[in-house]
């Protein structure tokens, strides 16, 4: 089938891409987030996996720690709700850019799931100064959330560079056309790398990472696990062309004289060379959970990835035009690719950004899935929630996901506000369901209660799904 895989950044900074021939993705699917509360993300590419079912909520355990909770043992409590899980049942619920005003409401209705996202920026406006008034800021935040009885996810925010970041060497990544991104490079310098880990133990150091049910992983620079837009590959700044200032576990680019679109390289050479580049999202991927892991952290960690991106047989065609620019090879967007090389896939959730994105006609996944390979050309006409999940499955991983934020794209505005059955909420919930999603998000949480839709929507049709 033809895909349309054009990912273009909109002036708010997400990436509306069409999803193969069947709707955008909502590039960063909206979650961008006005500060601290309604914080829209820009979920830039839809995307979602799942697989196995939730974790089941702990309040329904709290009477056998009723004596621990007599001796003080709250916080011990509170550290068991946020990482206890059963591996059968419905998703876990939550909303995107959880208002803490609410929390308390749609916790007893069976939206346990808060988003706590960070914004670095905001935290660390100067190299290793820490702000004092939005750290109280995020703190009340937090204890909204568990005083509502909520399991927290933790977003990073790393997107939302501060400016001193790029004044540190090799700080952005550059296409083959010399062409310089806005977003910081995680992926090729080291030095952002270790800008990044003082944030990350700063935020350990305020926040103990034992509070937290799940850590949104994107490729640092980006809201999702991407590189940059715009149709080129970002693989030749100073470092990843010299190896000098590259992230331990990073090579230099394998053939740094050739550039993407023009011949000179083996069908070899190529595919050595995408595996190489995708390979790169893979680094970040396990630097961070090394690095969240060695500050506490025993959790779920999500790999944000959008879109049916670059199937295998769209793959072969485009290493055949010696990789010219099909859309979503060069954001790295190869996701069987990306999952099969992911070292370490304990507690890791194939998170699909985009569930309900209109691709693949908002397929469910069936029963017989797992009995095709990943190569299977019929794939193609499936949505990309349930090809995501299908190699979530294929690799051993969870799966969850999200809906398309409003307005991310507008297109997407009427089936986003219909609230039959034919709507975006109750096709997304019965994907998560199918393909037995361990979380899902609704985004956004504000308009749940803004008269967008109604949040009595969310709690029926989830309640229609066993536990």
């Amino acid at each position: 089938m033809t895909f349309s895989r054009n990912f273009s950044r909109t002036a708010s900074g997400f990436r509306a891409r069409a999803v193969h021939g069947f709707g955008v993705r909502a590039v960063h699917g909206f979650r961008a987030r006005a500060v601290h509360g309604f914080r829209a993300r820009a979920v830039r590419g839809f995307a979602a996996r799942a697989v196995h079912g939730p974790t089941r909520r702990l309040t329904k355990v709290l009477v056998s720690v009723i004596t621990a909770l007599a001796l003080g043992g709250l916080a011990l409590v509170l550290s068991f709700n946020a990482h206890a899980a059963t591996p059968s049942g419905a998703p876990l619920w939550g909303t995107l850019d959880t208002q803490t005003g609410t929390a308390a409401a749609e916790d007893k209705a069976g939206v346990t799931m808060a988003m706590f996202e960070f914004n670095w920026a905001s935290f660390e406006p100067g190299k290793g100064q820490y702000s004092a008034s939005y750290l109280a800021t995020m703190r009340s935040e937090l204890a909204a959330y568990q005083a509502a009885g909520q399991r927290v996810t933790l977003g990073l925010g790393t997107q939302n560079a501060p400016s001193w970041v790029f004044s540190l060497a090799n700080s952005t990544y550059v296409d083959q056309d010399g062409k310089v991104s806005a977003e910081a490079d995680w992926i090729f310098s080291a030095a952002v790398r270790a800008a990044a880990r003082g944030y990350f133990n700063k935020i350990a150091a305020d926040f103990p990472l034992t509070d937290f049910w799940a850590i949104r992983l994107t490729s640092g620079g980006d809201p999702e696990m991407l590189y940059p837009g715009g149709g080129t590959y970002w693989a030749f700044n100073p470092s990843a062309l010299t190896g000098a200032g590259l992230p331990a576990g990073m090579t230099k680019n394998p053939d740094p004289t050739w550039k993407p679109g023009t011949a000179g390289l083996t069908p070899a050479q190529l595919t050595t060379w995408v595996n190489w580049y995708v390979g790169g999202l893979d680094n970040i991927t396990s630097w961070q959970m090394q690095a969240l892991t060695s500050l506490g952290f025993t959790g779920y960690y999500e790999t944000v990835t959008p879109g049916s991106g670059t199937r295998p047989d769209d793959l072969t065609q485009t290493e055949q035009a010696n990789l010219d620019n099909d859309g979503t090879t060069g954001v790295g967007a190869v996701w069987n690719l990306y999952y099969a090389q992911i070292h370490d896939k304990d507690n890791v959730i194939a998170y699909i950004s985009s569930v309900a994105d209109n691709s693949g006609a908002n397929d469910t996944c069936q029963p017989a899935d797992a009995t095709l390979p990943l190569t299977d050309p019929d794939m193609d006409s499936w949505s990309a929630t349930r090809w995501i999940t299908r190699i979530a499955a294929a690799d051993s991983l969870l799966a969850g996901g999200e809906n398309p934020g409003y307005g991310i794209p507008a297109s997407l505005d009427t089936f986003y506000t219909n609230t039959t059955t034919a709507g975006m909420m109750a096709t997304a919930i019965a994907m998560a369901k199918s393909c037995h999603f361990t979380i899902f998000y609704w985004a956004h949480d504000i308009h749940l209660h803004d008269g967008t839709l109604p949040f009595t929507l969310y709690t029926t049709d989830i309640a229609k799904i066993p536990g």
